[in-house]
């Protein structure tokens, strides 16, 4: 069971992350907030790359290690540029993906300046189009306040709430995902393990092509023999419910991901289920969309993914049967099952490739009995 000392200091590592007002390709207070919270913590180390990725390292030399372990997670939501103002209200283009029978009319929205946490005013939408179902743009009434040409909107939702064990916010995917590796690194701080590397990978415009992993890859940032993990919040499923755990992933949509490597995830949760039966997880096909693993696996990278069973996923609400914009939702127990599979992961060190090579070593076990067995029990002459 975990402590709830440690779940309270990470449901606060989660309220600070999921505070920063996000949009695609505008993501300057997710990762001030990430700088600020490394610079506290001195055995972190930080490194950008020419594209706006983050990358914080576990210890101080980890960002030199030839085999870290990767957390990747991206930093924007889809939400709206404020392309012009005219006549109090806001002309808009959405980046992201929305089907567009939910954005309705007079949905709330907050408008923003780039790098300021504040809302410089507030709004509501009039009008959405879009192409194949998505919302491509939206006019929008300035009701208070004003709408700055140059800056973003999201829709006018708590940044976090806790209420019935669910953790609600206007924005789970993915800043959930990016405050999980938080708090590994910060566990990792606090402990100061030997013999581990991990990295936190920070990445950009996730939501509209793995803008910030493909430019990763590209420029050569993340060693070829690391072990890559995507940390997304993923739509709910019927057979990927919340509340029964933290799923490990063996796919998506696009592609499945390295056999080995999800295979040492399921054997990281069997482990600690053995010494906390209150540990839960679930091993899932997760293919209502793509995610950042897939991009890895293309590349020729080792790489798999967790995710968090999403309620409201781009914040896509229904009441009853109505189409409408409400705050996305995670369990808080589920977000605790990730951050303590992978502080298991990040603490194996050398270890790891003993879980990627579990199954293997079972199956040539009972290789071995059943070479004994078959010779000892031949068929009859028949």
């Amino acid at each position: 069971m975990t402590n709830s000392n440690d779940l309270d200091r990470w449901l606060g590592i989660a309220s600070g992350l999921l505070s920063c007002p996000t949009a695609t390709l505008m993501e300057e207070l997710p990762v001030r907030h990430i700088l600020n919270f490394a610079a506290e913590r001195p055995s972190l180390r930080v490194r950008r790359d020419a594209y706006g990725n983050l990358y914080v390292g576990y210890p101080a030399t980890a960002l030199k290690h030839r085999s870290p372990l990767v957390l990747v997670a991206h930093l924007d939501h889809p939400g709206f540029w404020i392309e012009r103002v005219e006549n109090g209200r806001a002309h808009l283009r959405f980046r992201g993906g929305v089907g567009l029978e939910y954005p309705v009319a007079g949905s709330k929205l907050r408008f923003y300046e780039r790098g300021v946490a504040k809302p410089t005013g507030r709004g509501a939408l009039v009008s959405a189009e879009g192409a194949n179902d998505r919302i491509e743009r939206g006019t929008a009434k300035v009701a208070a306040g004003v709408a700055k040409p140059g800056g973003f909107a999201m829709w006018d939702f708590p940044a976090f709430a806790l209420r019935g064990g669910k953790i609600y916010s206007r924005c789970c995917d993915d800043l959930l995902g990016a405050a999980a590796a938080l708090c590994v690194l910060d566990e990792l701080h606090r402990a100061k393990p030997k013999d581990c590397a991990v990295w936190g990978l920070f990445t950009r415009a996730e939501e509209v092509g793995f803008y910030g992993a493909l430019m990763a890859i590209r420029a050569r940032q993340v060693p070829r023999e690391a072990r890559v993990l995507s940390l997304e919040c993923s739509k709910a499923l019927p057979h990927a419910p919340q509340g029964a755990g933290v799923i490990v992933r063996v796919g998506d949509a696009a592609s499945l991901f390295d056999a080995k490597l999800t295979e040492a995830l399921r054997q990281a949760c069997l482990r600690i289920k053995k010494g906390d039966p209150d540990f839960r997880f679930q091993r899932r096909l997760m293919d209502g969309g793509t995610c950042e693993a897939t991009a890895f696996c293309s590349a020729g990278y080792r790489s798999s993914g967790l995710a968090l069973p999403l309620g409201n996923y781009h914040n896509q609400a229904l009441a009853g049967t109505r189409k409408k914009m409400g705050p996305e939702f995670v369990d808080a127990k589920d977000f605790a099952a990730e951050v303590k599979l992978l502080l298991e992961l990040a603490h194996a060190g050398r270890g790891f490739a003993n879980l990627e090579a579990a199954t293997a070593k079972r199956l040539a076990g009972l290789a071995q009995s059943a070479a004994r067995e078959c010779r000892e029990v031949p068929l009859l002459d028949a």
